[in-house]
């Protein structure tokens, strides 16, 4: 049964809610990392990496990032930015919204801005260095000079009204070089038409090749009529400009996981481009590609190329590129020969890696099969579809699902009828998935090996498939996947339950995640012990005990990874190390840690909308609905109004901090500027992350002292001093209209006045739940930074 783009939207909302439960994120996070997954699988993007920046969005000056990929540098040298639509929300209205043109035209400016304020570091200049977006930043500023492309991604669960109409913004946009930093730019929409025919049908980004020229072929002669088969030959201009413009899209995706492209050229390619231009097609095998269609003219050219893939010779042509890059070398005299088949689309999902397979025998990426068709992943599908978790009190027993090609699971379940899909769901819920790509990322993390499982999803792929043996398949058995399942689950744990430690910084939660995995794993072995698998089958969960060594290890890994010693300053980048998994081994083991209780989990479908006794209206925050009831993070700001700070006790903080060693740029200039009794440009989040060091280095928090100003009221004279005024405070915040809520978060974000442990405040607050005092104060400050930033006090206030 064939969903309607109606009908995919609200599983689409399914999915999103039901993990933001799960990972007890926002709806809007939750969103951001779906809907990278599909782009992922797709091949659009390699990775994807949650960095969220939002500013002065609505004007000339809006910046705007969800997250991006960085991993694309190393494939072709581009830089990746994508950024999710800002009205995405969670409402039951059947009728399909729309976006047009000019929406994601600003979408598009917000980004391009980041990236240029991020090349010229004008960025880094005003964000907080601790934050991945600043990271990312400096990534593109220091790798400025190496820098290719620039593609940027807009996700909406919209549908784009400009689809057909030439006129409009084109879904797949590529310019051509110019004086805009002298690299090429693309722009993509990816709207909920385009996200639903990725998810079911195996689309692929296409790329369309326009030959004006044409280019002469001779077409073999054949009876398979899934296929033709064309003999022609490129000049080394023409492929270099191919892959200029777009770069690793070239490759057919299992090469693309094998092979590095960035910077690397083949010493005797170069030669002979440089010596011997005209003997290059006797003396190179040339290239295999595909295409899934041609266009010829009357002479028998191809004047058109459809999603060509190169299966074999990507080093070749990365090769002609950065030669010609490097060595100016005139590539008009190079000529490169092509067989291009060309596979009707659609088979080509299924023939394209066999012809990459095979044409590829005399090199690494045969060594691999990557096909989902292959014995391995045929046998893991098998062992899922047979194994049954144990029976659980009040639940029924289920499977966890081996998707072992890209999909599946959508598309077994929407042929069903209603009833049929129901037992379906029940049987196989979607948040008990194993992906085929994700699964050695666990096995990786246990094998100890986590600066692999770092390296992407994809890579990580690579090297696993690359270390089995040729047997792999028949040493597969039940007690495999049940093992398999169960480092799944510690996984997920672990990852989960990070965030509630009051060591995380905010920051590299899955690198946390796979390097404390991987130390527990190194413990054990120490130790001479084993993991318990067959109890974590038993419970489908770990216990107090586990947790607690895990949660240690998170700890030590969240050091290392975090040393600003460190020789590389990317985190991620680090994570990639040899080196940091070698100095995390040196910490002591975590086997002795204290137990920690696993969070609760909240039923699923919990309302996200809880009705106040006190007042009869529904306070949401739209765009971050979906957090878990449990999720009530307390406000861990040690330091709620930093304006408020006498200069002497600024002095203190600088003088303690100083000797420490702790101050950064940031924060220095930040503590600066209250000294000389100037607030207007101090920056709030270096100052928290300042403090939080200087109180655990023993910095007496007691010794800093406000200045006699009169504290904040609500508008009718009602000070903050009592455990009366408070309550009004709360009663005055619960009866803010829920549109109101929506544009004082949106505007608070956008100026950097509202951070995600203030986000969790405000989503306990409209749940109704018992504030503290603490809380009620740090809203009601949070009130008044707002108002006196500009924003209209009237709309920060109950309906009149």
């Amino acid at each position: 049964m064939m969903l309607t783009v109606e009908e995919y939207r609200h599983e689409l909302w399914r999915e999103v809610t039901e993990r933001a439960q799960d990972h007890e994120i926002y709806d809007q996070e939750a969103f951001f990392e779906t809907t990278c997954e599909i782009l992922r699988d797709s091949e659009a993007i390699t990775a994807y990496h949650p960095a969220y920046t939002r500013y002065r969005m609505g004007t000339s000056q809006a910046l705007a990032i969800d997250g991006y990929d960085q991993d694309a540098f190393e494939m072709d040298e581009s830089i990746v930015v994508i950024a999710c639509d800002d009205k995405f929300t969670l409402d039951e209205d059947d009728t399909l919204p729309t976006i047009q043109s000019n929406e994601c035209k600003r979408y598009f400016n917000a980004m391009h801005r980041f990236v240029a304020s991020a090349w010229n570091g004008t960025y880094q200049a005003r964000a907080e260095e601790s934050s991945e977006t600043f990271e990312f930043a400096q990534f593109i500023h220091e790798h400025r000079t190496s820098i290719s492309r620039i593609r940027l991604y807009f996700i909406t669960d919209r549908e784009y009204t400009g689809r057909d109409d030439s006129s409009k913004s084109q879904i797949d946009r590529y310019t051509k070089d110019g004086e805009d930093y002298k690299v090429s730019w693309e722009t993509h929409i990816w709207d909920i038409r385009r996200l639903m025919e990725s998810s079911r049908a195996g689309l692929i980004e296409h790329t369309s090749i326009v030959l004006e020229n044409g280019l002469p072929a001779v077409k073999a002669s054949g009876y398979d009529e899934s296929m033709d088969t064309y003999l022609l030959f490129v000049t080394g201009n023409m492929l270099s400009k191919w892959y200029r413009k777009y770069g690793s899209k070239l490759m057919e995706a299992n090469v693309r996981s094998f092979l590095s492209m960035r910077g690397k050229v083949n010493k005797g390619i170069r030669q002979t481009l440089n010596e011997n231009p005209d003997r290059f097609v006797a003396y190179n095998n040339g290239l295999t590609a595909t295409a899934t269609c041609v266009k010829l003219n009357e002479r028998g050219c191809i004047t058109r190329l459809d999603d060509l893939q190169i299966v074999n010779g990507g080093q070749t042509t990365a090769s002609i590129f950065y030669t010609e890059q490097k060595d100016r070398t005139d590539l008009s005299r190079v000529i490169v020969p092509v067989k291009l088949v060309v596979v009707h689309e659609s088979v080509a999902r299924e023939l394209v890696p066999y012809i990459s397979r095979f044409t590829n025998s005399q090199n690494k990426v045969a060594e691999a099969d990557f096909s989902s068709n292959s014995e391995y992943q045929v046998e893991l599908e098998r062992l899922s579809r047979a194994t049954l978790t144990p029976p659980l009190p009040g639940a029924i027993q289920t499977h966890w699902y081996y998707e072992r090609a890209r999909g599946q699971y959508e598309s077994e379940r929407d042929r069903l009828d209603t009833t049929a899909r129901k037992s379906f769901e029940r049987a196989n819920p979607s948040k008990q998935r194993i992906k085929m790509v994700e699964a050695p990322k666990y096995l990786m993390c246990w094998d100890q090996q986590p600066q692999v499982a770092s390296l992407g999803l994809q890579k990580c792929f690579a090297k696993f498939v690359n270390s089995q043996k040729d047997d792999a398949a028949s040493n597969l058995d039940a007690d495999f996947y049940k093992r398999l399942v169960c480092k799944k689950i510690v996984f997920d744990t672990v990852y989960k339950h990070i965030k509630h430690t009051d060591w995380f910084l905010g920051s590299y939660q899955s690198n946390i995640a796979e390097y404390a995995v991987a130390k527990y794993s190194q413990d054990l072995k120490r130790a001479g012990t084993e993991c318990d698998f067959s109890a974590i089958w038993r419970r489908q969960s770990i216990d107090p005990e586990m947790l607690g060594c895990l949660m240690k290890a998170g700890q030590q890994a969240s050091k290392v990874l975090n040393d600003p010693r460190r020789p590389v300053q990317n985190v991620s980048e680090w994570a990639k190390k040899d080196q940091c998994w070698a100095n995390l081994k040196k910490h002591p083991s975590c086997l002795d840690a204290d137990p920690v209780e696993l969070a609760v989990e909240k039923p699923r479908h919990a309302s996200r909308r809880k009705t106040n006794p006190s007042t009869t209206s529904d306070i949401v925050t739209p765009r971050h609905g979906a957090m878990n009831d449990s999720q009530t993070t307390v406000d861990e700001e040690l330091i709620h109004d930093w304006r408020k700070l006498t200069a002497e006790s600024c002095r203190r903080l600088y003088d303690f901090a100083s000797g420490k060693a702790f101050l950064s740029p940031k924060s220095e200039a930040s503590l600066r500027a209250l000294m000389d009794g100037r607030d207007d440009s101090i920056n709030v989040n270096s100052l928290n992350y300042l403090i939080s060091l200087c109180v655990k280095a023993g910095f007496p928090l007691s010794s800093l002292s406000g200045r006699n100003d009169e504290g904040p009221t609500d508008g009718q004279g009602v000070s903050p001093s009592s455990d009366v005024h408070r309550m009004t405070h709360r009663e005055f915040l619960l009866a803010i209209p829920e549109q109101n809520w929506s544009t004082i978060i949106d505007w608070g974000r956008s100026h950097y006045l509202i951070s995600d442990d203030t986000m969790a405040e405000l989503a306990k607050l409209s749940r109704g739940g018992s504030l503290s005092d603490q809380e009620i104060d740090s809203l009601w400050q949070l009130r008044e930074r707002i108002v006196r930033n500009g924003f209209p006090r009237s709309v920060f206030a109950p309906r009149a």
